[in-house]
């Protein structure tokens, strides 16, 4: 009996060593990881963060909604800054009248400037510097603030060249010596302009209007520089004229939707053609420089009257006010120069 037995165990150990064999070598246990296996959230967590490159806003040249936004046409790159001088006045077509030594007319200007009831901001500037008879409404146009920073760049830089007699670039030759400095300091506006578009990529495209205008009282003169859709009227015998001719697509037979697309601005291109006009102020007269906030709102008609029945110094605070009434769909800004006799009472009150 005990045979059997240890016969049996004898086979039953055969057996589990050739199974063992069959089976090859039992896989070594893994170490024991002193952490805890990672959850997908904390593996995420801990993960190097990648570094972000900073995404710009797209630029947009108006970010009001609902609102008709301002466009440049592209246009090629010029390669000097022409300007176009138009006579308003016949006899201011001679600049070579000697300067009086006392002045021929005194000139006071006043502004306003608001942003109207649809837009979020102000993009307009007003430059009103009665001591060097320097006055111009910018409109600026640009998103991400582009178009504030251009109408401001403008007006600062042409403050800069006159309050310190600094004028870049060679003088015209085929326009009035007052005149060239007048097209020279824009150009210094659009440089600077380009320059500070050029430093950031967010600010690519902006641009702005102008419509600038000198007096000489001491030669009875007035100069205006002028690009873009900002205008400039004249006040006389209580008719009111246009000076300048809005620079659209429309003015170089565009129709339809891109007609009313500015064709040139200040800043967009390395030059800018400018249109130099030339007038002779008479006392009485006055002008009106202005963005296109208050065109688009008020009929000629209105300013017209608006002029013929409220002073100078009025006139422009109410002209804001009415369009506003009609609507004030955009930035309006409106800079009232008045024309005086130095010999009149009027005056030296």
């Amino acid at each position: 009996m005990n045979h059997w037995i240890w016969a049996a165990i004898s086979a039953a150990l055969v057996f589990l060593i050739v199974y063992r064999l069959a089976a090859g070598p039992a896989p070594a246990k893994a170490p024991a990881s002193p952490e805890k296996k990672k959850s997908p959230e904390r593996q995420a967590t801990q993960k190097k963060p990648e570094e972000k490159k900073e995404e710009l806003p797209k630029l947009s040249f108006e970010e009001d909604v609902d609102l008709e936004p301002t466009y440049v046409r592209q246009a090629p790159k010029l390669l000097s800054p022409p300007t176009t001088k138009i006579v308003y006045d016949e006899d201011a077509a001679s600049d070579d009248e000697p300067t009086a030594s006392h002045p021929l007319i005194l000139v006071h200007a006043s502004a306003q400037s608001d942003k109207g009831v649809r837009r979020r901001r102000n993009e307009d500037a007003v430059l009103v510097l009665e001591r060097q008879h320097i006055f111009a409404v910018a409109d600026g146009m640009g998103g991400y603030r582009g178009g504030e920073i251009a109408s401001k760049l403008a007006v600062t830089t042409l403050e800069h060249a006159f309050t310190t007699r600094t004028f870049e670039g060679p003088a015209h030759e085929s326009i009035p010596r007052r005149a060239s400095e007048l097209a020279r300091a824009i150009q210094m506006a659009n440089s600077a302009i380009l320059d500070h578009a050029n430093g950031d990529k967010r600010f690519e495209g902006m641009g702005t209007t102008i419509c600038a205008a000198r007096f000489s009282e001491n030669k009875q003169r007035l100069y205006i520089g002028h690009v873009g859709d900002s205008r400039v009227y004249c006040y006389r015998d209580g008719k009111l004229a246009r000076m300048t001719s809005d620079h659209t697509m429309a003015d170089l037979g565009v129709g339809g939707e891109g007609a009313a697309h500015l064709s040139r601005a200040v800043g967009v291109w390395p030059t800018v053609p400018i249109d130099i006009i030339l007038g002779k102020p008479r006392p009485g007269d006055v002008y009106v420089l202005c963005s296109d906030g208050l065109t688009k709102m008020v009929p000629d008609a209105d300013i017209e009257r608006v002029l013929g029945t409220h002073r100078p110094e009025a006139a422009a605070e109410e002209l804001v006010h009415l369009a506003n009434q009609n609507g004030g769909k955009d930035n309006i800004s409106v800079v009232i120069v008045r024309v005086d006799d130095p010999t009149s009472s009027s005056a030296a009150a």
